[in-house]
């Protein structure tokens, strides 16, 4: 008998007759004699549903309440979680669902991107003794002072490995609507292939870079509680996917996947390095050091000094969901920054090659350039690193620059090696 946790997605979970089918999988653990804890996200697009009510009483992001907004988002989750223990109950089974709260799930404040730091599990515990199958909420949590928080975009995942955590789960299933984790996302390259087994750092690295598989920080919790993880489709439930693992256990890529993100922007300040009284570093080092405090994560920073003026240029990139409270920083901000001339680019993607050693292999490097090159793709920002190429440019070319860069380096028959 193994313990296992059991996540759900938006798509898996759409409508009924999908609820009715993850129920299935469920029981069907549970009669192999498995102890089951289910965590289910909101049905479909309910989400967005939701957020568009907001819109109408206050189109501005910035003059919403982050309070009222979780309260309105956490009551998706519960919508999904009663029908699925309802449909668990359907088929001859005993199921309880928990909200966040219920199920102990202890984060901090921040409201919108809120971090578990603790799961008080007895109720879940006892439930599984009981023999039922325990049926909580994503994406959402509670504070000491019981204020209802949410997690971020793709909470649930985290919700399903910190849970996967605490109960000390034999593994942590993630069930979607593709089989597994792929060397491209198959929507824009169907040949792409399915890896049977990728490391926790590549899996974070395809997160953070725009894979859609799963969200970094649950990657990043599964690493450091050794979680073992396991991508599959709930569709196809028999298929066993890609499992997530340590890097000695899994093959080593050269290249792993390529992630395309479409969902950041790039904010440039230029800011005059001539200004008495004032250095520009030392605003930039609070405006990080507060974007940090706000959960607000940023990637390819890049800072300029220019020699034919007294300027500085400090450009980086964020998702383009927290830009208005960015802005808002920022213009907060602004005598400490230096004034600085803040300009926004929301048409961008951001490719990323992820592997292993790359930085050891500038054979790689060369190939994606030369490719981008050859296809006249401009470049507007580059970022290496051990384990990632990025290359950020024009929207447009995004999913040309994924197909040409796959093809490039031959992963669609067997992953690239040097």
């Amino acid at each position: 008998m193994a313990r296992l946790v059991q996540k759900f997605g938006g798509t898996s979970v759409a409508d009924v007759s999908k609820i009715m089918k993850a129920a299935e999988i469920a029981v069907q653990a549970a009669n192999e004699g498995h102890e089951v804890t289910t965590v289910i996200s909101a049905m479909g697009h309910t989400t967005d549903h939701l957020v568009s009510l907001a819109e109408q009483i206050f189109p501005e992001v910035g003059r919403r309440s982050a309070r009222e907004m979780d309260m309105l988002l956490a009551t998706g989750e519960q919508v999904s979680i009663a029908l699925m223990s309802m449909a668990i109950q359907s088929l001859g089974y005993q199921a309880r669902s928990f909200t966040g709260a219920q199920a102990g799930i202890i984060t901090e404040s921040q409201h919108g991107v809120a971090k578990i730091q603790e799961i008080h599990s007895e109720r879940l515990e006892s439930s599984l003794a009981r023999g039922e199958i325990a049926v909580v909420a994503g994406f959402q949590g509670v504070t000491e002072n019981n204020e209802l928080t949410t997690l971020g975009r793709g909470g649930s995942d985290t919700t399903a490995v910190a849970l996967s955590a605490a109960l000390g789960a034999d593994r942590c299933d993630i069930y979607t609507d593709v089989r597994g984790v792929f060397t491209a996302d198959p929507r824009i390259i169907p040949e792409a292939r399915r890896l049977p087994s990728v490391s926790y750092e590549e899996m974070l690295e395809l997160a953070a870079t725009g894979a859609q598989v799963m969200n970094a920080r649950s990657v990043e919790l599964a690493m450091d509680n050794q979680v073992q993880v396991r991508v599959r489709s709930t569709f196809e439930p028999q298929d066993q996917g890609t499992l997530i693992t340590h890097r000695v256990s899994s093959p080593e890529y050269t290249i792993a996947g390529i992630a395309c993100d479409m969902n950041s922007c790039v904010i440039t300040l230029k800011t005059p390095t001539n200004l008495e009284g004032v250095n520009p570093l030392e605003g930039v080092s609070a405006l990080f050091t507060r974007l940090q405090e706000l959960g607000i994560q940023t990637d390819m920073v890049m800072v300029l000094k220019h020699e034919d003026e007294p300027s500085q240029e400090l450009a980086f990139t964020m998702e383009k969901v927290s830009l208005p409270r960015v802005q808002q920083l920022i213009e907060a901000l602004a005598l400490t920054l230096g004034n600085p001339l803040m300009q926004v680019e929301t048409d961008i993607a951001k490719v990323s090659v992820v592997g292993r050693r790359l930085t050891s292999r500038p054979e790689v490097v060369a190939g994606v350039f030369e490719t981008l090159s050859s296809a006249n793709i401009p470049v507007q920002m580059v970022a290496t690193g051990d384990m990632r190429i990025s290359v950020l440019m024009p929207a447009k070319h995004g999913r040309d620059a994924v197909k040409l860069i796959h093809k490039r380096f031959n992963l669609a028959e067997g992953t690239f090696t040097a």
